[in-house]
Parts: C-alpha cells; structure tokens; sequence
C-alpha cells in the first residue's frame, strides 16, 4: 500500500510538472493568436481607411471607378494571398476531393459572375481566389476539433437538403430585403428572366460564403485554438467573417452620408451577416449558401 502510495504521488508530481512546462507554451500560444487576430483586423482596417483617403483612377490590374469595387477587390486580394500561404504551410493536408470540389464551385460562382458584368480577367482573378480559400478554409477546419465547419461532407441527398433548408429559412429575410430595395429605390417590381436570375446569384453566394466567411472564420479559429476563451474565439471569428463583408458593401455611401452608412451596417450585418455566419457554424457551408443564394435570387427577380 505504501509503494502503490509513493507510485500515485510520484505520478502527481510527473503529471503537474508536466502541466507546469506546457502552461508557458500555451500562454505564448494564446498571445500570438490574439496578436496574429489583431493584426488581421488592423490590416483591413488600413486597407479600408486608404480605400476612403486615395483617389480613384487606375490600380495595379484595374481602373476602378468607385471605391466600392476597389475594396471588394483588395480585400478579395489579401484573402487570397493569405490562404496560399496557409496551403503552402499545409499542402499535403489538401485533398482531391477537395480539389475537385473547389473546381466545380468556383466555376458555378465564375458563371454567375460572368452573367453578371461580363468580364473575363474579373472572372480568372475571382476564380483563383476562390479555389485557394475554400481549399485553405477547409484545411484549416479540418485541423479544429470544435466549431468545425462542413463543406458538402454528406451524401447528394443530404448537401441538396441542407441547401433546401438554407432557401426555406432565408424567405422571411428575402422577403425584407426585397420590400426595402423598392421602398428606397423608387422603381416597382419587374420580373426578370428565372433562369439569368438564378446563375447571376449563384456568385455573391457561392464566393463570399466561401471567401469573406468560411476562410475568415477558419483562420480566425485556428489562429485562436489555443484560447482558453472559446467562446469569445467564436465571437471575434463571427465579427471578423460579418463586419468586413458588410462594410465592403458602403464605402461610397459613408463618403456622402455617413449616419445612412453606419444604420446599414449594423442592420445587414444582423439581419443577414449574422445568420449566414451562425448557418455555417450551426450546420454546414452548403446550408449557408442555399440562405444567401436565394436572398440574391428573389431581389434580382424583381428586378433589383
């Protein structure tokens, strides 16, 4: 009894010196993660003010005529540059299925795109970016062992189904965003053609679920795995995949009204930012997508 005694006692003292050498370890870890997080807000913080503070005209690859489209594209830019360095770090934890699944919905998101403006080199960049993050995003889940995000994991039946559910719970808010489109826009409703509605929407919900959300929140999480705060690492990483996107969307109209702007973010990052971050985390990426690509469907529909 006594030597089983000594034994338990000796692996108390193994055990708590062990947890004494990894604690250091582990606080660095969850600095460097908050700094890193920190960081990543910073830089779209900058990227947002010089958007605002330089004048329009020609850019490196474009000539943009409204700060709108310039920050879509810089953000799109950093994103992508940042998930090449993830799948550069971790290439060997990529997939085929992966790939051939990126493949396929970059090029539904590309045909949306193309229905859209038209234009070729504005497609390639997008196509690219999007491959790089939805590889990296799903990469960077896989690595999680909570708040892990699926991406199309199921059967056929079950990805339809689940973005069957995102389309029925997103009615209610298509409905809203529909009603304030001819409230402010002043025009009446006129039905476009089905079809071009449907491809052109496929676009904003296929490649900003997969861009500003999915990898945003995957890098966000993983950076902040090491947190004792979980919690608020799911927080931070829904502010982080919701506030930019929004606010991505009203550059020009804080140039001309900033109160009008600072309603609106609030309001789009709540009423649909929100949701699709919580789809994503609650249940899969495909569910968030079916929520986002039908809000876009009925509003290009009817003509908005």
């Amino acid at each position: 009894m006594l030597r089983h005694s000594s034994y338990q006692e000796g692996g108390h003292i193994v055990e708590a010196h062990r947890h004494a050498v990894q604690a250091p370890h582990l606080a660095q870890r969850e600095r460097t993660g908050w700094i890193a997080v920190a960081l990543i807000a910073l830089v779209y913080a900058l990227l947002f003010a010089l958007n605002l503070l330089l004048p329009l005209g020609k850019g490196l690859l474009y000539y943009y005529s409204n700060y709108t489209s310039r920050i879509w594209a810089w953000t799109e830019y950093a994103l992508g540059a940042a998930a090449l360095v993830v799948l550069l770090r971790q290439w060997r934890a990529v997939r085929v299925r992966s790939v051939l699944l990126a493949v396929v919905l970059a090029a539904l998101s590309t045909a949306g795109r193309y229905a859209r403006n038209r234009s070729v080199s504005d497609v390639a960049d997008e196509m690219i970016i999007l491959i790089l993050t939805f590889l990296a995003g799903v990469v960077l889940f896989a690595n999680l062992q909570e708040r892990r995000v699926a991406a199309f994991q199921g059967a056929p039946w079950d990805v339809l189904r689940s973005i069957g559910w995102g389309i029925v719970l997103s009615v209610p808010l298509a409905v809203v965003n529909n009603l304030y489109f001819y409230l402010t826009s002043g025009s009446t409703f006129e039905f476009t053609n089905v079809f071009q509605s449907g491809l052109r929407a496929l676009n904003p919900a296929i490649s900003e679920e997969v861009i500003f959300r999915f990898f945003v929140m995957g890098l966000t999480l993983s950076l902040l795995r090491g947190t004792a705060h979980k919690k608020l690492a799911v927080g931070v990483a829904v502010v982080l995949g919701v506030v930019p996107h929004s606010l991505n969307h009203l550059p020009d109209l804080f140039l001309i009204n900033p109160a009008s702007a600072l309603f609106l973010l609030a309001a789009t990052s709540v009423a649909f930012g929100l949701p699709m971050a919580l789809i994503q985390l609650k249940r899969n990426l495909e569910s968030a997508m079916g929520f986002h690509w039908f809000i876009d469907f009925a509003r290009f529909l009817m003509g908005f």
